[in-house]
């Protein structure tokens, strides 16, 4: 039986990603925060659960007895959203906690080292080597990724075990409490609210977050060793044409909100980028269209667990679409 441990596992998609591996007959180790998380979302699926800080991760060896793990998938990351993503002494925490993990899987005699990285480091990597580029503070976040993803990989090669990155795009999906974009328009939509966006010129992508537990899987089976991969749908398109997706079939008499305010963020240059290496190299493919996804979010009334979320990777922040806050 295939051996793996999942830190975020209480996270949005870290219940997620134990679904997926309780469904496909992995052996799971689940590193929660502390015990005051409520863990009711998991404990029926068959993991052992473990205790212990994000700060704390690399006295993760002196809680786990068992050895010889075939992947360590490392999705905890603190400040994710909100003024969080400022807190540049959280981020940088946040770099060395992934560090740290790089190297306790070493120790656990972890195979495997899968990062939860984000698109934002694409983002955000050119922009900020440019003379006279202005970043805002919540640009840390990205920077925190990037410190992450670098510094895990020197880890990880020093000790001789398999690394490999995830930059992944916006997700969404049900029980997901945060405030991310597709939640923002399905709630602004459904009571009656136009928001107040850009024209939506920018290029997006979302995938589904089952998705996206599926993706990650498929790299910690199948990625080649030292790679990075992109995570999302693979079919990048316009911001406005998702935006009215979502409003037609949520409410399709509303305004759409689009044109309310100028663009201020950053574009994501998808050519650049090889959004189909995931499917040549683990013949993974995205199994729900995002019209499905939406569909289902309003067919279960986002299905929300009782519990304080852990917010992982809110990628399409608010303030950079320009959503009025």
């Amino acid at each position: 039986m295939k051996k793996v441990i999942v830190t975020g596992a209480n996270g949005f998609v870290g219940r997620y990603l134990l679904r997926e591996l309780s469904k496909q007959g992995y052996k799971i180790w689940s590193v929660i925060r502390n015990t005051d998380e409520d863990i009711s979302c998991i404990d029926q699926l068959n993991t052992n659960i473990v205790y212990c800080d994000l700060k704390d991760i690399d006295k993760l060896d002196e809680l786990i007895e068992e050895r010889d793990f075939d992947c360590f998938y490392h999705l905890a990351w603190a400040g994710s959203s909100g003024d969080g993503r400022k807190n540049y002494s959280l981020q940088l925490n946040n770099a060395k906690a992934c560090a740290d993990a790089a190297n306790v899987a070493s120790k656990l005699g972890c195979k495997r080292f899968v990062g939860a990285g984000s698109v934002t480091e694409l983002m955000y990597g050119d922009y900020l080597r440019q003379d006279g580029s202005k970043p805002e503070m919540v640009t840390c976040y990205a920077i925190g990724k990037i410190a992450a993803e670098y510094i895990s990989k020197c880890v990880c090669v020093e000790n001789g075990i398999d690394f490999l990155w995830a930059y992944i795009s916006n997700f969404y999906g049900k029980e997901d409490q945060t405030q991310n974009f597709i939640n923002f328009l399905i709630r602004s939509y459904s009571s009656g609210n136009v928001p107040s966006l850009t024209s939506g010129e920018q290029k997006a992508d979302f995938m589904y977050v089952s998705d996206v537990a599926r993706a990650l899987i498929a790299m910690g089976e199948k990625g080649k060793t030292n790679s990075t991969y992109y995570i999302g749908y693979g079919s990048p398109k316009p911001l406005k044409q998702f935006v009215k997706e979502v409003r037609d079939i949520v409410n399709p008499n509303i305004e759409t909100g689009l044109g309310r305010k100028s663009f201020q963020g950053v574009d994501i240059d998808f050519d650049a980028l090889d959004i189909k290496k995931l499917n040549r190299d683990t013949g993974f493919i995205p199994e729900i269209y995002f019209e499905e996804g939406i569909k289902t979010m309003i067919k279960t009334g986002g299905g929300y667990c009782k519990y304080k979320p852990v917010i992982l990777n809110n990628i399409f922040a608010i303030p950079r679409l320009g959503v009025a806050a």
